[in-house]
Formats: structure tokens, C-alpha cells, sequence
């Protein structure tokens, strides 16, 4: 009996290590998901407007999502925590939300962490490689929150919409 209460008490220890070790996983996890991973050929920062510039073949990756551009500014707020962020010059993107997975160039994107919102302008080609779509365009507006979109073309240059349906039958 007092084997039993003795290995009962070691289970019990087991399993708390377990899901510590578990809860320690799954919370760095959440953490490393915010991380953002800039580099550049050169760096530069404005303590006072709260900005860092990031030029010559910049690169940002934040999870799975990644630009390449000539120049990547990024924008803090008062918390040090980055409320915007602009790519500049040959925009090249791959990108995955809400399981729908883009790529795509551009000549700038500004995007928007806190809402969610993406503005890519110029010259925009976006695939969208879920759905099997292209969009080519001025102007695409997306808004990651509320699933809209706004796409604009300019007077000679119209928007052009590539997609597939499924055949009737």
C-alpha cells in the first residue's frame, strides 16, 4: 500500500512536469509569433519621430509573411511597439492570412499590425494562390478584419481581374 501512494505521487509529479513543460511550449509559442526580423544594408532611426529606416535590399519576415524592398520604414508608437509599417521600391511579398496565402510585387504597401490593413500601390500584381486568383492594379486596398476589399486601376490602365470558376455540369 505504501508502494502504491509512492508511485501515485510520482505520476501525479510526472504528469504537473508535463504540462508545465507544455504551458512553457505553448506561451514561448505566442511570443515567438510576434517577433519581426529586419535586415538591411543599412540602418538608421529617428528617436524623436519614433521611426527606423531599413534600406538596400531590406528584407521583413514576421512569421510566415515576408517583403523584400529597396526601403523599409517602420513606425512606433509610445510604447515602442510598431504601429506601421512602409515598403518601398520593388515591393516583392508572400504572405498568408487567414489561410489565404498572396505573393505578389508592388512599388509600396503600408501596412497597419493593429488593424490589420493593407495598402499596396503601384504597379500592384496580387495572386492569390488559394482561390487561384490575380489581380493586377493601381491600388489594392485590404482589410484583413472585416474581409473587404478595394481595388482601384487608373484611366488607360484598368483593373484587371483573373479568376477560375468551377464548370457547370
Amino acid at each position: 500500500m505504501y508502494y502504491d501512494i509512492i508511485t501515485e505521487k510520482i505520476r501525479e509529479t510526472i504528469s504537473m512536469k508535463r504540462l508545465l513543460i507544455l504551458y512553457i511550449f505553448f506561451y514561448a509559442t505566442r511570443l515567438m509569433a510576434d517577433i519581426v526580423d529586419i535586415k538591411a544594408n543599412h540602418f538608421y532611426a529617428n528617436d524623436i519621430n519614433n521611426e527606423a529606416y531599413f534600406e538596400g535590399d531590406a528584407k521583413i519576415k514576421q512569421g510566415s509573411n515576408e517583403f523584400n524592398a529597396s526601403k523599409i520604414t517602420v513606425f512606433f508608437n509610445d510604447q515602442k511597439k510598431a504601429k506601421k509599417y512602409i515598403a518601398t521600391g520593388n515591393v516583392k511579398f508572400d504572405l498568408t492570412e487567414k489561410t489565404i496565402h498572396y505573393v505578389g510585387q508592388t512599388d509600396s504597401v503600408t501596412y497597419a499590425p493593429e488593424s490589420s490593413k493593407y495598402l499596396f500601390k503601384g504597379n500592384v500584381v496580387l495572386k492569390d494562390l488559394t482561390n487561384n486568383r490575380i489581380i493586377k492594379a493601381e491600388s489594392v486596398s485590404l482589410d484583413l478584419k472585416t474581409g473587404l476589399a478595394d481595388i482601384k486601376g487608373k484611366k488607360k490602365k484598368p483593373v484587371h481581374f483573373r479568376f477560375e470558376i468551377e464548370d457547370r455540369k
